[in-house]
């Protein structure tokens, strides 16, 4: 599959994009910045169900708008402010858009991660611009075996890493929140601390009254 990738900028900030292309798929991590829209057009050849995910790693209230958009110009799928979904389709022939929107955030960017992946697995014939044989020797058949296996893996492996980056940044963010609570908390000791002190001292610095008395006779 061909994609091109097409970005409507509302501020003009840069986008930081990572793809990956699997077993007649592709899996893309970017930056949407705030009151953006990015919308990524992939051309089907159609005859096949899809898979579309996406995932928000961080940002904000880990939430974006999503929406699919076929090429006769109808919206297929559209959700507001959610954090993951999946949208099952059978796309005809021709260049979907799949979009996603921050426009309703003023400061925060999201990092947003979507998939599109076949439901079934195609033969290694066919991905190589074969037509599938009717009957396949038993090496045709480990062969593919094995490509569905390893796409498998692929697949979990991705959907891991998508894991581990949203643990890592929730666990950089407490770290962070910890460091600075901890160093508001031992500011707060210092000025009770000096405070203390100060008023101490003035307990054995202030003059009685007896004693001023005395000093004018």
């Amino acid at each position: 599959m061909k994609t091109f990738i097409v970005f409507f900028f509302i501020l003009g900030c840069n986008v930081k994009i990572s793809q990956t292309f699997y077993s007649g798929g592709v899996a893309l991590t970017f930056e949407l910045g705030d009151q953006e829209k990015s919308c990524f057009i992939e051309t089907f050849p159609g005859g096949k169900s899809y898979l579309f995910s996406y995932q928000v790693i961080r940002g904000g209230n880990n939430d974006v708008d999503a929406w699919v958009v076929s090429p006769n110009g109808k919206i297929l799928y559209k959700e507001q402010r959610k954090e993951s979904d999946e949208f099952r389709f059978d796309p005809s022939k021709g260049d979907f858009q799949f979009c996603f929107g921050n426009q309703f955030s003023t400061i925060t960017h999201k990092v947003v991660f979507f998939s599109i992946s076949p439901e079934e697995i195609d033969s290694l014939a066919v991905e190589a611009g074969d037509k599938k044989p009717t009957a396949q020797t038993l090496l045709q058949d480990a062969c593919d075996e094995i490509h569905t296996a390893m796409t498998e893996v692929f697949e979990n492996q991705v959907d891991f890493r998508l894991k581990e980056s949203m643990g890592r940044y929730v666990a950089e963010e407490l770290n962070n929140r910890v460091m600075w609570w901890s160093i508001g908390q031992a500011l707060t000791v210092m000025i009770i601390g000096f405070g203390q002190v100060f008023i101490l001292k003035t307990f054995f610095t202030d003059k009685l009254p007896s004693q001023n008395k005395l000093l004018d006779t």
